[in-house]
């Protein structure tokens, strides 16, 4: 075995080591394809598995997406305008929002 093979030995050990850090952008490059070869191309990807399902057949998904439609189902427009947010009031009541005053009016006078 001459020189040269013993150090293209040794850099190819050191590509197929994971525990040796790359030492510069060459090394990285030769590690990749050394991988990339050893795994036919394909890399390290493994195939998306199936998602688990309870005992009706949901995913969890879906059973979220059921208890939310169940959960603004409930939710009543029929209510007292004290107990409604501001905004879902002035929307059944038809009022028109309240001008802005103080600093706000004063920065848009400045702009």
């Amino acid at each position: 075995m001459n020189i040269f093979n013993k150090i293209v030995a040794d850099e190819y050990a050191n590509d197929t080591r994971l525990g040796v850090p790359s030492t510069d952008t060459m090394h990285f490059l030769r590690r990749m394809n050394a991988m990339s070869t050893m795994r036919g191309g394909n890399g390290y990807r493994t195939p998306a598995k199936e998602p688990k399902k309870d005992a009706q057949g949901l995913t969890r998904g879906q059973r979220k997406e059921k208890a939310r439609l169940a959960a603004n189902a409930r939710v009543s427009e029929e209510r007292e305008l004290k107990f409604m947010h501001s905004e879902a009031r002035r929307r059944v009541t038809g009022e028109v929002p309240r001008p802005a005053v103080g600093f706000v009016i004063g920065m848009d006078l400045a702009a």
